[in-house]
């Protein structure tokens, strides 16, 4: 047997669950001083606010407040509403956990888990004044006492056991984001070498941008002194997130182009090996990067100098490069102003942001819905079976069925979830058998008690920082103290433990059951709804889009969480279903940037009208073959062809060398990368593809 190295993260997990177990022991001692009743949910709490960093704890912890204060106000509602009528109160309460999971979907980060938590809070309360709803107002007040209690316990542990968390977190952060741009320099020096690894390496740097924006809320938290850093790496990823863009619009505008001259094949290749000596400089010092934007000042210098060169001559070579040359001058103009939002945070540099910029996640109002009937389903048929049954611990199964489905609907793959925390709950309900048959009938010492439970919890604490585990010790440590039965003016019996943890079993198993049944969910299926919101993404570029800078960021922002839903499945479809929608979601965010360049520019009559309506004809096409399906219209690559033609005639009638070429340069490559994109992804968009995918069919 090979027993784990103590390596860092080993070291972190261990320390990590060290400090939980012992909050979670305090947590308890004070509700059971107290006379708190159903202690255990002070010790639970703990457990689901703890968190790796200490500002995700305390984001959980602030959003568990808040999602328990709204769930008493639900709890006490529903009870004022239908005190007497119990299927009335039934088919409100399971509108209540509905609607509480539909608008969780459609929230990020910890704000959707404040109103899982209300909607389970509130049927909680709820059923547990089913039959005495006088004291309703009592039984909430005494949730959210011990939730409270909890949320104090962890907070405190965390700010005890993890000091200079602030400086921790800034350090990581710079960290973080010094190697996000040393990885998008390598990334982007494969495509000027027109690798095929290049556009591997941008699709993933693409599907890791939106976690890691999602991470800076909690560095926020975490420390005042990150604040100001936090606000400017919101900025710096918006901005690597367009280079990475330019980056893919860059290796189609290299793949469209018909040739790639001598000297614009030596020159990308300079331009690649500075990129490779840039990506070491980003990730040093202070003065380092200092370096570096020097390096990417003289590599814009040198590249706006063989434009200057180039834009005068007629012949094809030298209207080749011009049109690769005005690609490489936008990627590097953005890569600078990445790197410098860098430096100035290096620097320490007070800089006020007046506004702070986001990659928006975008809500998924179809997933919100159908999570929303699911938790619905869910309550009516649990509580079909309490009527049923009649049986006494059915508000308790009633209860953590509301918990489970509300708690599924927000995971990315529920069915999996499901079965991890199903069989989490097993390992509770066996490590239970130590402590209710052998512990707690010699003692009621709660130091004796707490020896055996303090171990139990202390090793699910660490199985909870090995990925593998995760979700099963992440159920284990959730249910553990509530399978007990901790009480101060009782001991729980044989009887009793048998009912809890079968109504906790049976509430995992019904609700693994809904979600396999209640309009189920597969990869395959997701996977196809994620197309169709591609495609339905390619539809807006019907309607005006005014505002180059705002809409190409807002284009970006959308479509790199697209990317990240692909990267996110990726590893359980075929490799050519995976390939296509890689290949699909670039195409939707390159078709639209540049196609927003085409009309910003013959918005301020710098291109000629019909290069804008070349270009929009192509996505109508697009948008045709997503609706009708069919085969491409032969005249929209003629259309094509002749308005090449015209703008480089017009290109080479032009007597100016500078706005007005560069200009008709850009024009032309935008037409170009729309068309290869246009013709290489066609059998992504066509509306047969649908069809494939939805049922697993792999396409030749």
């Amino acid at each position: 047997m090979s027993w784990p190295k103590l390596q860092p993260t080993t070291l972190s997990a261990v320390f990590f669950s060290l400090r939980t177990t012992i909050a979670c022991l305090v947590a308890l001692a004070i509700a059971l001083k107290m006379e708190m009743g159903g202690p255990q949910w002070a010790a639970m709490t703990v457990w689901i606010v703890a968190q790796n960093s200490r500002g995700m704890s305390l984001s959980k912890g602030r959003w568990r407040i808040a999602g328990t204060m709204l769930g008493m106000v639900g709890g006490i509602g529903l009870i004022a509403i239908a005190p007497q009528h119990p299927w009335i109160f039934f088919l409100l309460l399971a509108g209540w956990v509905g609607w509480c999971t539909g608008i969780a979907c459609l929230l990020d980060n910890f704000r959707g888990y404040a109103m899982v938590l209300a909607g389970y809070t509130g049927a909680i309360i709820a059923l547990a004044s089913a039959e005495q709803p006088d004291h309703v107002f009592y039984i909430a007040m005494a949730r959210g006492s011990y939730i409270l209690l909890g949320v104090v316990c962890e907070m405190v542990a965390g700010m005890i056991a993890v000091p200079g968390a602030d400086r921790a977190a800034q350090a990581e952060l710079q960290k973080r984001i010094a190697e996000l741009l040393s990885q998008t320099a390598i990334a982007l020096g494969h495509v000027l070498r027109r690798d095929d690894e290049g556009i591997k390496r941008l699709t993933r740097l693409l599907g890791s941008l939106q976690s890691f924006n999602d991470q800076l809320e909690f560095i926020r938290i975490d420390s005042r002194l990150a604040g100001e850093d936090a606000d400017r790496a919101y900025v710096t990823l918006e901005r690597v997130a367009l280079v990475l863009a330019r980056g893919v619009g860059l290796s189609s505008r290299l793949a469209s182009a018909s040739h790639i001259p001598e000297r614009l094949a030596k020159g990308l290749e300079r331009v690649a090996e500075e990129m490779d000596d840039l990506s070491n400089l980003l990730k040093k010092d202070i003065l380092q990067v200092v370096a570096g934007l020097g390096r990417l000042d003289v590599m814009l210098q040198e590249n706006r100098e063989e434009l200057e060169r180039c834009l005068p001559l007629n012949d094809d070579d030298s209207i080749q490069q011009s049109i690769a040359g005005v690609g490489v001058e936008a990627m590097l103009v953005d890569f600078r102003s990445a790197v410098e939002s860098q430096f100035v945070g290096l620097q320490k540099r007070k800089r006020h942001v007046l506004v702070r910029h986001h990659i928006h996640r975008i809500a998924d109002g179809r997933l919100a819905f159908t999570n929303a009937v699911r938790a619905a389903v869910a309550m009516i048929l649990g509580a079909l079976i309490w009527e049923v049954t009649a049986w006494s611990y059915g508000w308790a199964y009633l209860s953590l069925l509301a918990v489970v489905c509300a708690r599924f609907s927000i995971m990315d793959n529920m069915i999996l979830v499901s079965k991890s925390f199903f069989y989490g709950a097993v390992w509770a309900v066996l490590a239970s058998i130590i402590p209710v048959f052998f512990v707690m009938p010699l003692t009621s010492n709660y130091l004796v008690f707490s020896l055996p439970f303090a171990v139990f919890m202390f090793l699910g604490g660490v199985a909870l920082r090995y990925p593998p585990t995760i979700g099963i010790a992440a159920s284990y440590v959730n249910f553990f103290p509530w399978v007990l039965g901790l009480d101060n003016q009782a001991r729980i019996n044989e009887v009793e433990w048998f009912n809890q943890s079968l109504a906790l079993l049976l509430a995992l198993c019904s609700g693994v059951q809904i979600f396999k049944t209640v309009m189920p969910f597969s990869t395959k299926q997701a996977w196809a709804q994620l197309r169709r919101q591609l495609v339905e993404e390619i539809r807006q570029l019907k309607q005006p889009l005014q505002g180059r800078k705002k809409a190409q960021n807002d284009w970006t922002s959308q479509t790199t969480q697209r990317m990240e839903q692909v990267i996110r499945f990726a590893g359980k479809l075929p490799q050519h279903d995976v390939n296509s929608m890689v290949r699909g979601t670039l195409a939707v965010m390159t078709v639209g940037r540049h196609l927003i360049t085409l009309r910003d520019l013959a918005l301020q009559k710098r291109l000629p009208e019909n290069a804008l309506q070349t270009g929009e004809q192509m996505v109508k096409d697009i948008i045709h073959l997503t609706e009708a399906g069919g085969h491409l219209p032969r005249s929209t690559s003629k259309a094509f062809l002749e308005e090449q033609q015209f703008l480089i005639e017009k290109y080479q009638q032009s007597h100016s060398t500078s706005t007005t070429r560069h200009d008709l340069a850009v024009g032309i490559g935008s037409l170009r990368i729309i068309h290869f994109e246009y013709m290489a992804s066609r059998n992504f968009f066509r509306k047969e593809y649908e069809f494939l995918l939805a049922r697993g069919r792999n396409r030749g």
